[in-house]
């Protein structure tokens, strides 16, 4: 059985300068968009996991 979670898709509006960052960012380490945003998210979650558990 394979360890790795299923990912899904997920479609999302950014305004052009975020992109233009992130696709920067992404070019000059070699590291892909999608693990920067799975970062950001999981650091969104975790900034508010209290709230999320009480909820």
């Amino acid at each position: 059985m394979d360890a790795t979670p299923r990912l899904t898709s997920l479609v999302f509006r950014l305004n052009r300068d975020r992109l233009d960052a992130l696709r920067s960012l992404s070019r000059t380490t070699r590291i892909r968009q999608s693990e920067y945003l799975r970062e950001a998210i999981g650091d969104l979650l975790a900034k508010y996991e209290e709230r999320l558990l009480s909820a």
